[in-house]
């Protein structure tokens, strides 16, 4: 009998540090934020907490994983330390927030992404460790009437507005028109906010800037509202009355469930003539001058200086007859450099993603490549580009290469994407360039009085 009662006791403690052991064990939870239903388009915050027993001791490395369908980013905004009791354990917390913009409807499930960390396991004694996301669910519904070209743009507030550099009315032939329209969303990342569209009438260039795009955060970095500033000019080349389309954004409310749409108004311009150059006073008629007058000009002096100036005029004119053509090959060839450029072929790209075919921005995106000699886009977006811009390459190469009915992504977030990696990578082209300088000769040798070599 006391040895069964010896092995019960013994089993009980086993029992006791088995359980104590695994109510002490790390773990992770996630929360969906979103209040109603969920649409496409819409951003959404997921909460991941990660918990262990006593204390950290290093941050939680937190993954940004794939979802498919779907805009994932993880602000650089700082994380939340957080503290619990379970089970009258103590835990320490750290949390941080995801961005999710889904692309469809359907039913999304997290991925179990590993986070690590070390922590003190036992006090004063740092323990690996490591959790798995939660399979977290949630569900996406359609927009309505999104099948009868309903908004893909889903936003708490959509804004339009625009800044005109001049009085409309005070335009002549020649001049030009700047126009910068800001389009705010609330709850939407700016890179995600559509390119508004601008149209021209006839008789009037319209050139378009690189837009600019930044997300308005609080004092403790959350994300508020997402701003996107793009710029034209229009170049009006003949007199007359023109009316500047309005630009408008379709988006849709979730509280409302309607579609809605916010717009700059229409700019109307009146063109004036240009103003015509000062008239040349002409020259008085020359006065009849008497014979006897001519009568003391000294032609045997004149009749030589006549000639000699008759002859620099002709061998002006031939010299220029015979340069023309020198001249014409040489501006053909800046021409066809200028054509052949590395920018050329960029601009070429940003024209193919306005125009909104895919297929027609990769050709042309690949032409850039092999222009700029950058390699695999996929490659030089891993070297040099930010996790967007991977994101939308990804998404893009997806949607053409992929099977029948994959989502199609706005062509304009990876064109933005695409031009800020570009930036950035010529600013550090330039700057890693190396700076040569060429020096005179060590050892000159001198030959003759005034000429020297150099001795190698």
């Amino acid at each position: 009998m006391p040895a069964i009662r010896h092995l019960a006791a013994a089993t009980f403690l086993l029992l006791a540090s088995i359980s104590v052991t695994y109510a002490a064990d790390p773990f992770a939870r996630a929360t969906v934020k979103a209040q109603g239903t969920i649409y496409p388009g819409q951003q959404i915050t997921i909460d991941v907490d990660v918990f262990v027993p006593n204390f950290f001791m290093s941050p939680p490395q937190f993954p940004l994983f794939d979802l498919p369908n779907a805009v994932v980013t993880l602000p650089d905004s700082g994380a939340e330390n957080l503290n619990e009791t379970v089970d009258g354990e103590s835990f320490a917390g750290v949390s941080r927030s995801y961005l999710v913009t889904p692309q469809a409807a359907g039913d999304y499930v997290l991925p179990q992404a590993e986070i690590t960390f070390t922590y003190a396991a036992v006090p004063g004694q740092a323990s690996p460790g490591k959790v798995t996301l939660p399979p977290t669910k949630f569900t996406v519904t359609a927009q309505p009437g999104v099948e009868a070209g309903g908004a893909f743009v889903t936003a708490a507030r959509v804004g339009v507005e625009q800044a005109l550099d001049r009085d409309t009315q005070t335009i002549k032939a020649g001049d030009s028109l700047v126009r910068t329209v800001t389009v705010t969303a609330d709850g939407m990342q700016a890179m995600l906010i559509p390119e508004p569209s601008f149209d021209a009438p006839d008789d009037v260039r319209i050139y378009r800037h690189d837009p600019k795009v930044e997300d308005q955060r609080t004092a403790r970095g959350e994300f508020v509202v997402g701003r996107r500033t793009d710029t034209v000019t229009y170049l009006f080349e003949k007199a007359g009355s023109y009316t500047l389309p309005a630009v408008e954004v379709h988006w849709f409310d979730p509280k409302s469930g309607k579609d809605e749409t916010a717009s700059a108004p229409a700019v109307a311009v009146t063109v004036s003539e240009a103003a015509a150059s000062e008239s040349v006073i002409a020259p008085p008629a020359p006065v009849e001058t008497p014979r006897s007058a001519w009568a003391g000009i000294d032609w045997r002096w004149w009749l030589p200086v006549a000639g000699v100036a008759m002859a620099a005029l002709l061998g002006a004119g031939w010299f220029l007859l015979s340069g023309l053509p020198r001249i014409q090959t040489h501006l053909q060839a800046r021409q066809a450099k200028r054509e052949n450029s590395e920018p050329a072929y960029f601009r070429r790209f940003e024209q193919g993603c306005r125009n909104g075919n895919r297929r027609t921005a990769y050709i042309l995106l690949d032409a850039w490549a092999r222009r700029a000699d950058l390699g695999p886009v996929s490659e030089w977006l891993h070297r040099h580009g930010v996790i967007e811009a991977q994101r939308a390459y990804a998404a893009f190469e997806k949607s053409i290469f992929g099977k029948e009915g994959s989502a199609a992504p706005d062509v304009g977030v990876l064109c933005a994407a695409i031009a800020r990696t570009r930036r950035s990578w010529l600013g550090k082209r330039q700057q890693d360039a190396p700076n040569v300088q060429f020096l005179a000769p060590l050892n000159p040798r001198w030959i003759g009085d005034t000429d020297f070599h150099d001795d190698a």
